[in-house]
């Protein structure tokens, strides 16, 4: 069981996290100002640099914890289907969607300092990637018993992959990129499963 202390400082934590979503989603990574997330939790800026390190570090907490969450919706849409195409098709699809409608993620790649914090997409996003990559893997690996553990890691770095360019720099619509991205992985998830059965 947690201690009082752990349950207090995890309370915090996500006091100064909903402080700094709630900055970015309103200006942008321009927008976030560690005074100002320590005025908005109540406590002073040296905790808020305690906690995070610094800006960067504050940014990069609020997109693993959005991360999470994003996480949970898209599993469940893998998990809503029974064979490992259409559970890709359906998870790709919300991903897509929750990505357009998800707020840090538009003030992310909209919002001044965009070019800062879309680096978390891209050229810095290997803890996005890495946590993504992690949650997805386990889960397929659950839900895709028949198939092997090394071709369900290669479709889930694809997706992921594709899924993030098209987060980045938007094209058709998220059914139609869900529907692209089955039909070219279909017939290697069948081969895969015939080889193995």
């Amino acid at each position: 069981m947690d201690s009082f202390a752990d349950r207090t400082k995890r309370r915090l934590r996500d006091e100064l996290l909903d402080a700094a979503q709630d900055a970015i989603e309103t200006g942008g990574y321009d927008g976030l100002r560690m005074a100002e997330v320590a005025r908005r939790t109540g406590v002073s800026r040296q905790t808020v640099y305690n906690e995070f390190g610094d800006k960067w570090g504050v940014l990069e907490a609020v997109a693993a914890r959005e991360t999470e969450r994003f996480l949970l919706d898209v599993n469940a849409a893998l998990a809503e289907k029974s064979d490992p195409i259409d559970g890709l098709r359906a998870a790709v699809e919300r991903a897509l969607t929750l990505a357009g409608e998800t707020p840090l993620v538009k003030a992310a790649l909209s919002q001044p300092g965009s070019d800062q914090a879309s680096q978390l997409l891209t050229t810095r996003g290997q803890q996005v990637l890495e946590l993504a990559h992690l949650r997805l893997d386990a889960h397929v690996r659950e839900h895709w018993p028949e198939v092997p553990a090394e071709d369900a890691t290669s479709c889930v770095d694809v997706a992921l992959r594709v899924v993030i360019s098209h987060i980045v720099t938007p094209g058709p619509s998220p059914a139609v990129v869900a529907a692209q991205l089955a039909r070219v992985l279909s017939p290697f998830l069948a081969e895969s499963r015939r080889l193995h059965v």
